[in-house]
């Protein structure tokens, strides 16, 4: 397989570049097996219960992250494009993101802005609204060390417990709609909670 198509699968298939794979790559950690390896003993017992190990499921689950993530840099924002959308300076694009006010994920060194966080009215970089309350609940989510795609899938998985019109809704579209932020806290305190 040459570059080219790669190149061409990948866009094809994906919607990606050959750099945004590289970059997502880059922010997976490295699969060590040996650091996790099981005694003999253990293993013995976890496979006599049916839990074998799954390289292919590995495999699965590392494409899909590796995919999600390499959207996550695909879509994001530059931080002056922050700027200028927002209509504030540098400095406060810094100090907001050091507060996690506005989500950030480093690009090779440069910060990037997850477009997931931001409404788009216009369709153009240039008229960045963030979400309604997005503002409280990232620094909440933020805290948690979470990986980029577990802070993503959070955003933008419905979830039971927010309902519009008795359906599951993700948080993003709960405050899209003006609905409260204090469920939203409650979904992050209960998680950050279970995780202990």
């Amino acid at each position: 397989m040459t570059t080219d198509e790669l190149d061409e699968l990948l866009l094809d298939r994906f919607g990606l570049r050959r750099t945004d794979l590289i970059t997502a790559l880059k922010a997976i950690p490295s699969q060590r097996p040996w650091a996790a390896a099981l005694s003999t003993s253990d293993a013995r017992i976890l496979d006599e219960a049916g839990l074998t190990e799954d390289p292919a499921a590995y495999a699965q689950i590392a494409a899909d992250v590796t995919a999600h993530m390499a959207r996550l840099y695909a879509t994001a924002y530059s931080a002056a494009e922050v700027r200028d959308g927002l209509g504030v300076s540098d400095s406060r694009v810094r100090q907001r993101r050091l507060a996690h006010t506005l989500w950030a994920i480093d690009d090779g060194g440069a910060w990037v802005y997850p477009a997931l966080q931001f409404e788009n009215p216009a369709g153009t970089p240039l008229k960045l609204r963030q979400v309604r309350g997005v503002d409280e609940v990232l620094p909440a989510l933020l805290s948690l060390g979470l990986h980029p795609t577990a802070v993503a899938g959070f955003l933008m998985t419905p979830q039971p417990e927010l309902r519009i019109a008795g359906q599951p809704t993700s948080v993003r579209d709960w405050l899209l709609h003006g609905e409260p932020v204090a469920p939203v806290l409650t979904l992050i305190e209960i998680g950050a909670w279970a995780s202990r």
